[in-house]
């Protein structure tokens, strides 16, 4: 297989774009290369080859990622190929960029990219460098990157179609269970809801810049503070309670960090926002939908379901014929996957609590 049918292969495996970047720099004679997808609606997309995704990943966790001053000369520079930095950056400019430092530490003085336009509204740029004492990039070098551009270009708006494509379909997963959903970025920014999650006005509304916020002061306090925090390392899932604005009965609110592996740099930062009621008879997700959200194996799903539907791990173990060794085993990866500790948390989750105030005891 070429590097062009590894381009596109890329675009549906992400894990395989940092192999394709190392592959695209060493024909340029490149010492490292990066692709970024800059769209406010989600959280930052990126990938880079393994000696500089330590430095891009310091930099999607500043606020630089979308006030960057250098993406936007970029843009103005409106070149449809790559282009040295300093062809578009004066010198004072790249001195105060944030990005240059980086740079820097990294011992890197030489830098080509080249920003796409996507057709909505996402810029997608692709940089490849060179370290210090090297020479700068010839006419030729840089014929060879433009040569693969195009196929960047398609490839990188498959990986910003797709990404809201898995959004969409999380939150319609959930509409089919009953419960209203929203998938979030980090940033607060709504990527998707579903019809029962839009006609939640007397519990969750629309706030500036395409945020979502809550109608209570100190529920949205830990709303903010739980998306704030799933672009972290090791996000878990934060469930609260929340009474309607104008009627006299509670929900839960649950913010699910969608994070399935630390590979997986696509999936980071993003949640799920979904609203149960407190009823325990409540619709138990199917296997289908918790392997979909999250990443859980059959047995794992099968496992959730059933202490979703109020068994104990015992009659589960029972029911489904293994030993109780194996379903704890189960409920561990269970509760890793979904950012829950303990079986009622897990089954508040997917299913709504008791009220506050209640002495009800979770199943063990």
């Amino acid at each position: 297989m070429g590097l062009v049918d590894r381009i596109y292969e890329a675009a549906f495996v992400p894990e395989f774009w940092p192999e394709v970047l190392a592959e695209a720099a060493e024909l340029a004679g490149a010492s490292s290369a990066a692709m970024l997808i800059v769209d406010q609606r989600l959280p930052p997309l990126y990938s880079a080859t393994d000696n500089i995704i330590d430095a891009l990943r310091a930099f999607a966790q500043s606020p630089h990622w979308y006030e960057n001053t250098r993406l936007q000369r970029m843009r103005r520079k409106n070149h449809a190929g790559f282009i040295e930095v300093g062809e578009y950056s004066t010198e004072e400019e790249r001195r105060l960029d944030f990005s240059e430092h980086n740079l820097e530490a990294k011992g890197i003085s030489w830098q080509i990219g080249s920003l796409i336009q996507l057709p909505t509204s996402e810029m997608v740029v692709f940089s490849f460098e060179r370290l210090a004492g090297e020479a700068i990039y010839s006419d030729h070098d840089v014929a060879l990157l433009d040569g693969l551009r195009p196929h960047l270009a398609r490839a990188s708006m498959m990986v910003a179609r797709l990404r809201l494509e898995r959004a969409r379909a999380n939150v319609d997963a959930m509409s089919a269970i009953g419960i209203p959903a929203a998938a979030v970025a980090a940033n607060g920014v709504v990527i998707s809801t579903n019809a029962l999650f839009d006609a939640l006005a007397d519990t969750l509304r629309p706030a500036a810049f395409g945020r979502v916020a809550a109608w209570d002061r100190e529920v949205d306090r830990l709303l903010q503070a739980a998306l704030s925090s799933i672009s972290e390392e090791h996000p878990r899932v934060r469930s609260f309670p929340m009474r309607h604005k104008e009627a006299d009965r509670a929900v839960v609110v649950h913010v699910i960090p969608l994070y399935r592996s630390a590979s997986d740099i696509f999936e980071r930062g993003t949640a799920l926002i979904a609203v149960s009621g407190y009823s325990m008879d409540g619709n138990v997700p199917s296997d289908a939908v918790l392997r979909g959200l999250f990443d859980l194996s059959a047995a794992e799903a099968g496992v959730a379901t059933g202490l979703a539907s109020g068994k104990t791990v015992k009659e589960v173990a029972e029911q489904r014929g293994i030993a109780m060794a194996t379903a704890r085993t189960h409920l561990a990866q269970i509760f890793r996957k979904t950012g829950t500790r303990q079986q009622g948390e897990l089954v508040a989750l997917l299913k709504g609590s008791h009220m506050p105030g209640t002495s009800r005891e979770p199943r063990r």
